[in-house]
C-alpha cells in the first residue's frame, strides 16, 4: 500500500506539471510569455491559500500583473472574476454592496452575488450553483484605496481557516439595512484570492498586516 500511494502521488505531481504547461504554452499562442518562475510561483501562492489566503501580484504597470491571473484562470478552467478596486472604497460595503434607502432595497455587486454562488450546490432549482468549482477572484490595482479599510475582515476571517476542519468555514456579516438581522457570507476554500499594486505615487503602501497574511510576487 505504501508503495502505491507513492505512485499515485508521483502520478499526480507528472498531471499537475503538464497542466502548468499547457497553460504556458497557451498564453504564449495569446502572445503572452510568462517566466516559467512566474508563472510556478503564482501556482504555489494559491496552492498554499490555506496559510496565506491572497496573493500580490507587485510591479510597474504594463508588466502582465492582471494578465496572469485571468489567462491562468481561462486556460486552466477556473471560475474567474476581476474587481477593478476604486479609490473611494473605504469599508466591505464598498466591494459587496449596501441597503439603498431611497428604492428600500439592497444593492448587491456582483462579487457579493458570485461568493453566494459558490457556495451553494448546483441543483434543478438553483442551477447557478458553484460550490463544486474552484473560483478565483483578483482585486485589480488593489491599492488604489487602503486595503484594510474594504478587506481587512476577509482577511481575518479567511486567517482563522487555518488549523480548523474543512466543514469549519468562517463568515462574513453582510449588513442588510437597520432593523434586519446581517446575511452571514460564507468564506470557502474553493474561492481564491489575488489582488494587483502598482507602485507608483497614484497609490497606497501596503500595511505589514497585509503583507503578513499574503504571498508577494514581483514583475518586473
Amino acid at each position: 500500500p505504501y508503495i502505491i500511494k507513492n505512485l499515485e502521488r508521483a502520478e499526480s505531481k507528472i498531471e499537475e506539471i503538464k497542466w502548468l504547461k499547457s497553460i504556458e504554452l497557451k498564453c504564449k499562442e495569446f502572445e503572452f510569455k510568462f517566466h516559467p518562475r512566474i508563472l510556478k510561483s503564482f501556482h504555489t501562492a494559491l496552492k498554499t491559500a490555506e496559510f496565506s489566503p491572497l496573493t500580490i501580484l507587485s510591479g510597474v504597470s504594463g508588466t502582465g500583473k492582471s494578465e496572469l491571473p485571468r489567462l491562468y484562470s481561462y486556460f486552466g478552467g477556473i471560475n474567474f472574476m476581476s474587481l477593478a478596486v476604486e479609490p473611494n472604497w473605504d469599508s466591505p460595503e464598498s466591494m459587496l454592496g449596501f441597503f439603498n434607502s431611497i428604492d428600500n432595497k439592497f444593492d448587491a455587486q456582483p462579487v457579493l452575488r458570485l461568493l453566494a454562488q459558490s457556495q451553494k450546490p448546483k441543483t434543478d432549482d438553483y442551477p447557478y450553483g458553484l460550490i463544486d468549482v474552484m473560483t478565483l477572484i483578483l482585486l485589480d490595482e488593489m491599492n488604489l484605496a487602503h486595503v484594510e479599510l474594504y478587506f481587512s475582515d476577509f482577511l481575518s476571517k479567511l486567517e482563522f481557516r487555518r488549523g480548523v476542519g474543512k466543514n469549519n468555514i468562517p463568515k462574513i456579516d453582510v449588513k442588510l439595512g437597520a432593523g434586519l438581522e446581517p446575511y452571514q457570507l460564507p468564506l470557502g476554500r474553493n474561492v481564491l484570492w489575488a489582488g494587483t499594486i502598482n507602485q507608483d505615487e497614484t497609490t497606497m503602501s501596503l500595511s505589514d498586516k497585509v503583507f503578513d497574511r499574503g504571498i508577494e510576487i514581483y514583475f518586473t
